[in-house]
């Protein structure tokens, strides 16, 4: 979720020159990944013919083409363009922006604010590509939800420095400038680490335990681009395969972000 999965599943149970890639095995900048694991699963893609299919850029795909969570709605290969989410649901407000990407490999599908592979079992998140306007970070989602959500400035280093006081991140590589996706701002990575994820009652949220549990790897860049403030984010699990991050990787080296 917004970080990767874990910010913005965060977000969404208070109702959350470049830098490297995902790691693969260890903190080691370049790669990204994803596991599964029985602790708890999220529902399956849903069923719709193989026949359908998300019209692909410069078409502008509806936030309502996300129902459709089903490998077989986009093709490998395509290139879609998505109005550019809020951090919860539906478009955020007032944006000017699209974000465009290609789709590399087979196993990609439309989720909340991105893409996202579950591949080979479709029973939790292997890795994920999201990106979306941020202007209210929530607490985390094993705290208290009666304080009021943060605020941060305007800055792209002060919502870095909101996420990672509001999450249990392990920095990997410190909040640092840089330029990518159009604009300038900064980049960071880190490993979610919670010790006490398991006493976590996620106010509904489904995969924050499972997420925590095997130390998700979280890579943000938060620029500006015409004007707006825009973060990009990258998750994976220590054992993502090679192949899925390659394909992560290519996928996320073709995002532009468009105007409408």
């Amino acid at each position: 979720m917004l970080v990767a999965a874990v910010l913005v599943m965060g977000l969404a149970a208070c109702d959350a020159p470049t830098g490297g890639g995902p790691v693969a095995t260890g903190p080691t900048p370049g790669r990204g990944a994803t596991a599964a694991t029985g602790v708890e699963l999220t529902p399956a893609p849903g069923a719709v013919p193989r026949s359908y299919r998300i019209p692909e850029s410069p078409h502008v795909v509806d936030r309502d083409g996300y129902a459709f969570r089903t490998l077989y709605a986009v093709r490998p290969g395509a290139t879609y363009r998505l109005h550019m989410p809020g951090n919860l649901y539906p478009d955020a407000p007032r944006s000017r922006l699209t974000v465009e990407l290609t789709l590399v490999g087979d196993s990609w599908w439309l989720f909340e604010q991105g893409v996202v592979t579950q591949q080979p079992s479709f029973a939790q998140e292997d890795a994920g590509i999201r990106v979306m306007e941020l202007d209210v970070i929530p607490y985390g989602p094993c705290q208290t939800q009666a304080r009021p959500p943060a605020e941060p400035g305007p800055a792209p280093a002060d919502l870095a420095r909101s996420i990672l006081s509001r999450y249990p991140f392990t920095v990997i590589e410190p909040v640092a400038p840089v330029t990518r996706f159009g604009g300038s701002g900064v980049h960071l990575m880190m490993r979610l680490h919670d010790p006490n994820a398991a006493l976590c009652d996620n106010n509904g949220l489904m995969t924050y335990r499972p997420m925590a549990a095997q130390h998700q790897l979280v890579e943000l860049w938060i620029v500006v681009v015409q004007g707006e403030r825009v973060v990009v984010e990258r998750s994976w699990f220590p054992d993502t395969s090679p192949r899925v991050l390659a394909d992560q990787q290519r996928t996320l080296d073709s995002l532009r972000l468009v105007h409408l």
